[in-house]
């Protein structure tokens, strides 16, 4: 009999907690969505996405704060929109019960700005992939430029999923070669800039001096790095720098100079 009782006890328990979360449910949605909040992620330290632009987005497609029910904001739909945004990694809206639309937003971290030779440019992220750039934002970053094959309105997506165009465009190479860069803090600081040759060899020019770094094609990346890092370090006094006129990379176990004349 106890064991009955219980039963019922647990049964009008959880009938009660659906009656009341449906009751909530229908509430939330007649709730009016009175303010919008944005948590945009700034530890990357870019500002492509700001409060501003996305009030934009929301007006362009007919968003009305203070009108709008929370019964006729499709968040999948909104979410959906504001990934199209080149510059946001993820994105996720939430509705409070207090009438407040959430929006949270990560943005992509570019490392490298890669031009070809009519200015024509796409950014290159942390993860590899090509990113759009911005008119509200340009991140300075690692310039990456001379003989791409990097056409003017080039499809983003078609290059980082089609093994032939990221093949013509070097961007796995160049890629490779950004993130050594961006991960070492001694790199970042020294080289700004990452030319490509016609035959697709690779040259490194520094911040600091009037040298070109020789670096050749894109292989032993990590050999040639060190090789370099060493040179800088323990290679040569900073004051004579000026005195070369490039740094050759090329050689196995040795670096190359060849001074001013």
């Amino acid at each position: 009999m106890r064991r009955l009782i219980n039963i019922t006890i647990w049964a009008l328990f959880v009938i009660g907690v659906l009656l009341l979360l449906s009751f909530t449910y229908e509430k939330k949605k007649e709730k009016v969505c009175v303010e919008v909040k944005y948590s945009i992620d700034m530890l990357s330290g870019n500002h492509f996405v700001t409060p501003a632009r996305l009030d934009g987005i929301l007006k362009s497609i007919g968003f009305k704060v203070g009108q709008d029910k929370f019964k006729d904001i499709d968040t999948k739909k909104l979410e959906r929109k504001l990934l199209s945004i080149s510059s946001i990694e993820r994105v996720d809206v939430f509705k409070n019960m207090n009438g407040t639309l959430e929006i949270k937003v990560e943005q992509r971290k570019p490392i490298a700005r890669v031009f070809n030779r009519n200015g024509y440019s796409v950014y290159l992220d942390d993860n590899g992939k090509t990113m759009q750039v911005s008119d509200f934002y340009t991140a300075r970053v690692l310039v990456i430029n001379g003989h791409l094959n990097l056409k003017v309105g080039e499809n983003i997506e078609a290059i980082t999923h089609n093994d032939s165009l990221k093949g013509l465009t070097l961007i796995d190479e160049l890629y490779e070669l950004a993130a050594y860069i961006e991960k070492d803090k001694f790199l970042k600081a020294q080289i700004e800039q990452i030319y490509v040759k016609r035959n697709k060899e690779v040259i490194l020019i520094p911040k600091v001096g009037n040298q070109e770094i020789i670096f050749g094609k894109v292989e032993d990346v990590d050999a040639k790095f060190k090789k370099l890092i060493l040179f800088y370090k323990e290679g040569i006094n900073p004051t004579n720098l000026n005195l070369y006129k490039t740094i050759n990379l090329k050689f196995n176990n040795q670096i190359v100079c060849k001074k001013n004349k």
